[in-house]
């Protein structure tokens, strides 16, 4: 091959590199297919249980705002306490409690866990002392409501001593009425 005609071959090939992106874009947007449409995928749904391991899960049943445990029942109920049993480890009780109240005072042994001064994270208005005791393979869970009930308005510190039988400086009223 000649000088000329590498020449022109060379700046055949550079026409044609350069044409074919040309024509590739004149065409028509009629003609292009149009973009695939977004697809909405469903949202993942959250897992049933969302507790993690060696967590207990809340029940139903409540002790003065405080889930009980799930794997616990209630074996008694009273106007200011609520016992519950189950075969749960003591400690997992005691870290159960431990997330859902502030405890003023807890105190720890090996037999048993004390929360005192406790508020409930859901019922902050009520004061409670909450046992987690260690009974062979059961442990009992006590809750006890310690809310005072809220003073009367309108009584003067003598009027609400003598409605506990008192006199203001700590004396009985009537010492035949003792029980």
């Amino acid at each position: 091959m000649t000088r000329a005609r590498l020449s022109r071959a060379a700046a055949l090939a550079a026409c044609a590199a350069c044409a074919a992106p040309a024509a590739l874009s004149c065409r028509g947007d009629a003609d292009a297919p149009p973009p695939p449409a977004p697809t909405a995928a469903p949202a993942p749904r959250p897992p049933v249980d969302q507790v993690l391991p060696g967590e207990l899960a809340e029940g139903v049943e409540q002790a003065f705002g405080l889930p009980i445990p799930r794997r616990m029942r209630v074996s008694a109920r009273f106007s200011d306490a609520v016992f519950a049993t189950g075969e749960i480890s003591a400690e997992r009780v005691a870290n159960y409690v431990r997330t859902r109240v502030l405890a003023g005072r807890v105190e720890t042994g090996p037999g048993k866990t004390i929360f005192a001064q406790a508020t409930v994270k859901s019922a902050p208005q009520r004061k409670v002392r909450i046992e987690v005791v260690s009974r062979a393979h059961v442990s009992e869970l006590v809750v006890r409501d310690e809310t005072r009930p809220p003073p009367e308005p309108g009584l003067s510190v003598e009027e609400r001593w003598r409605r506990h039988g008192l006199t203001p400086d700590g004396k009985v009223l009537d010492p035949t009425r003792l029980e």
